[in-house]
């Protein structure tokens, strides 16, 4: 359901979270305000007001906490979307180093294997949380060709080291932005957040539904509901409207290197 809701435009989406919590809070009022319609007094005012300072207080913490958190996941699966960038293309450069006429067919897979990640692997990680197979085979296949260069001078035997560590380095980091799109928002969070909003909305039952009352109660459950679509949102880095671009890899594609991708087998 939460996903269905996340694949449409983000300002209807958006829409659909503020008004879903502007109406749980609203009807847990009413239903507070129905329960205890003989509760109002000036010592009931006081202590649900006591009671929902320290309640609003945790509420905005837990939200403030994991908003945080997302954002920092956001920024972790930008510097590896970095780095492995950085390492395709040394490992491409490093490979004309090694020998250009020998080494083509693998800068052709390494090419291509960024061609993959910016152009469908990142929509697919987005859509369905999961890494391209294409890609896998294309950096497999690059791998396997490393492997199987032969070293004559030490020159050579030392770009063989370094491009050995960055190729298996960069199944690490691929591992890693799945697992970033896998972990999802967590239930607990979710069921944090419901609660605090049914809670606080219940314990203004002392206070009269006038306009302005209820003015203010939608105010609070709007943007409550802003921060949860947010955090929600932010749970998958390769969604908007918080997504992760494969900007590293969009600067080593160039005219160049896309011609290399497109080369025939």
């Amino acid at each position: 359901m939460i996903d269905h809701i996340l694949s449409l435009p983000v300002a209807l989406s958006a829409s659909l979270f503020i008004a879903a919590t502007v109406l749980l809070a609203l009807a847990s009022y009413a239903v507070a305000r129905w329960a205890r319609p003989w509760s109002r007094g000036s010592e009931t005012r006081d202590l649900a007001g006591s009671v929902t300072f320290r309640i609003a207080a945790l509420h905005g913490l837990v939200l403030a906490l994991v908003f945080a958190q997302e954002l920092g996941n956001i920024r972790d699966v930008q510097t590896a979307a970095a780095r492995e960038a950085s390492l395709v293309s040394d490992i491409f450069h490093d490979l004309e180093r090694f020998d250009p006429d020998a080494t083509g067919r693998i800068r052709r897979d390494l090419a291509r294997y960024a061609v993959i990640v910016a152009d469908q692997e990142w929509d697919l990680l987005a859509s369905d949380a999961r890494l391209s197979l294409p890609a896998w085979d294309a950096w497999e296949s690059a791998y396997l060709g490393i492997l199987d260069l032969p070293t004559g001078t030490l020159v050579q035997e030392r770009l063989m080291g370094f491009m050995l560590d960055d190729i298996r380095e960069l199944s690490a980091l691929r591992d890693a932005r799945e697992n970033a799109a896998l972990s999802g928002t967590s239930s607990l969070f979710l069921f944090a957040a419901i609660a605090g909003v049914v809670l606080i909305s219940a314990a203004w039952f002392t206070w009269a539904p006038t306009a302005l009352h209820l003015g203010l109660m939608a105010g609070f459950a709007a943007y409550t509901g802003l921060i949860v679509f947010f955090v929600v949102a932010y749970a998958n880095p390769y969604h908007a409207p918080g997504n992760a671009e494969p900007t590293g890899f969009e600067r080593f594609l160039t005219d160049r290197v896309r011609a290399v991708a497109a080369e025939p087998d």
